[in-house]
């Protein structure tokens, strides 16, 4: 007998480890607390998500790619380039992994204790690095676009925002910092800012 997936339940899956995930953190929670939660066997859960992991990345890769969407439209409203840079690292480095009482947090730990026998397939990471290129794009000349290595950028800022996500409970006044920022600002513009 095939079992037929309902998006309801899929959906009370999500809702109910999304609030497990705020009150105990993604570590704290078990699969089997989600389905008692949800109302249901834990084999159930099963049936619509393979893992935990797969739970997770379900709340938050819709939240990523929104707080990458609002990044976009604002920061393109910002006509100086130094200005709209520092807008989008604030942004990726401060307000984001600041969210939410550091909410984020619970992604990062998803993945640090994930195994590979879990199948992640980085498809997000790909598009946030694709779009955090393209925005830091708009903020260089072509001369400084030529000579800037925004790839090894892109990889340098994800991983900064995994470390400030990290830190955010922490030490939050550290957490993307006007000097760090500043300081990030001058090294990818470099003569230009």
């Amino acid at each position: 007998m095939v079992q037929v997936k309902k998006e309801a339940v899929r959906q009370r899956i999500i809702e109910t480890a999304d609030r497990l995930f705020h009150q105990k953190g993604f570590i704290a929670t078990t699969i089997g607390q989600i389905a008692k939660d949800a109302q249901m066997a834990g084999s159930a859960i099963y049936v619509y998500f393979p893992s935990k992991l797969d739970i997770a990345l379900a709340i938050f890769e819709p939240r990523i790619i929104a707080e990458m969407d609002v990044t976009e439209k604002a920061s393109m409203r910002i006509k100086d380039k130094r200005a709209r840079l520092a807008y989008i690292l604030k942004r990726l480095w401060h307000d984001i992994p600041l969210q939410n009482n550091n909410y984020f947090n619970n992604l990062i730990q998803a993945l640090v204790i994930s195994s590979n026998d879990e199948n992640y397939k980085p498809t997000i990471l790909l598009e946030i690095k694709t779009r955090i290129g393209a925005m830091i794009g708009t903020c260089l000349s072509p001369e400084r676009a030529a000579a800037f290595d925004i790839d090894a950028f892109t990889q340098l800022a994800v991983m900064a925002f995994d470390g400030f996500v990290i830190n955010g409970h922490l030490n939050p006044a550290e957490v993307g910092s006007d000097r760090i920022i500043d300081l990030t600002c001058s090294m990818i513009l470099g003569d230009d800012g």
